[in-house]
């Protein structure tokens, strides 16, 4: 049985170069990067992808060297199940 999730990562795209550290440390390979806009070319950011699977270790919040990922209360999120909810801001509003 698993434990409870306490947290997830919400990504800052503003912050996110898109280096894939957090990637590369994600032991359940819920992140991933993937293209910005409609092209299938260019800059690429970290997103997560099933939030799920998603174990709330924090290890990628700790690896990014930009300070992008915050771990966030999985209770105070409104869309837990929105992955989307989860990979950007809106209106430049900081992510918690």
């Amino acid at each position: 049985m698993n434990a409870p999730r306490k947290a997830l990562p919400a990504i800052d795209t503003a912050r996110c170069t898109g280096c894939g550290w957090c990637v590369a440390v994600c032991a359940p390979h819920v992140l991933s990067l993937q293209v910005q806009g409609p092209q299938a070319w260019g800059p690429k950011r970290s997103r997560l992808h099933d939030a799920a699977a998603c174990t709330g270790c924090a290890l990628c919040a700790v690896r990014c060297p930009f300070d992008a990922i915050r771990m966030v209360r999985a209770g105070s999120l409104h869309a837990v199940r929105d992955d989307a909810a989860l990979s950007h801001t809106s209106g430049g509003a900081a992510v918690v």
